[in-house]
């Protein structure tokens, strides 16, 4: 049971980041990255490279995959969505499709370069397991947890409590009016995308560690951390770590008890139940009724 709970734990872990990493290109923009399990996969194929093969110093290794990261989410923005906006006003929601291939292209790219054969990437800090209850916890599957939990804990309270997260907030519910107000919303717009591309990348070097870098892991990431979101709320940081750790323990569970092949099915079954009860999700606001 309690092996079960923290693998639960860690699975929850890991959708957290890329959920928070929708949750900062969709608060400014209206609009999810399904590029983003990409970038976190990225993230851990570089430090794989930085810290596997080229043995570079580990402050080093992040910032470079910080920098590459925020291309990567800067080239989603200007191929796959800034497009389809041009001559419209609003964004279209076909970036979905354009996203998506974004992400195929990404995969493609990792899977020509470092090949299809999970690589194990190496944690800078101490190999010395912890034991508690009975579990052997590793140092990188603590500092994993450790940062599923801040990130979005920071995130939350700078969109909410500084002036600039509200403008952020503003031109996500409507940008038309956001520009009159004088806000710069295709800068903010690019700016959101690097900034999840740079938090995708440095989370890849977080998550390496327990999930190996393997190229076909963004779709399962990004498919995790959307229903994490969806569950949680759009646009709520805290809704959606709260619920992709319940997306992690309903996954682990099923398969555990279950079988394999039941994971993703207990994680239907408790997206299901959960939007029944409370449709905008565990951190949605509720819906006012106008009679």
């Amino acid at each position: 049971m309690g092996a079960t709970i923290w693998d639960g734990i860690l699975l929850g872990a890991v959708y957290a980041l890329v959920a928070t990493g929708f949750t900062l290109t969709s608060v400014p923009t209206g609009i999810f990255n399904f590029a983003q399990g990409a970038i976190v996969v990225g993230g851990s194929f570089l430090a794989y490279q930085w810290f596997a093969v080229m043995r570079w110093p580990f402050v080093v290794g992040l910032l470079l995959s910080a920098v590459v990261g925020a291309i990567g989410g800067v080239l989603c923005e200007l191929l796959a969505v800034r497009p389809l906006f041009w001559g419209r006003g609003t964004f279209p929601s076909a970036t979905i499709v354009t996203l998506v291939g974004m992400s195929t292209a990404y995969t493609g790219l990792f899977g020509i370069k470092w090949g299809y054969q999970p690589l194990s990437v190496p944690f800078p800090g101490s190999a010395k397991a912890l034991t508690v209850a009975g579990l052997a916890i590793s140092s990188a599957q603590i500092v994993l947890v450790a940062v599923a939990v801040v990130a979005p804990t920071v995130c939350h309270f700078w969109f909410v409590k500084t002036r600039r997260g509200q403008a952020c907030l503003a031109a996500a519910e409507d940008r038309r009016a956001a520009t009159l107000r004088g806000i710069n919303v295709d800068l903010m717009s690019l700016s959101a995308f690097a900034i999840a591309g740079v938090f995708g990348a440095v989370a890849g070097a977080v998550t390496g560690p327990t999930t190996y870098a393997i190229p076909t892991l963004g779709a399962t990431l990004a498919l995790g951390g959307f229903v994490a979101l969806a569950l949680g709320g759009q646009s709520s940081f805290l809704g959606g770590l709260v619920s992709a750790i319940l997306v992690g323990l309903a996954s682990s569970f099923a398969t555990r008890y279950l079988g394999g092949n039941w994971g993703d099915i207990g994680v239907l079954a408790l997206l299901i139940i959960t939007l029944a009860v409370r449709p905008r999700g565990l951190g949605g606001a509720a819906e006012v009724r106008s009679v």
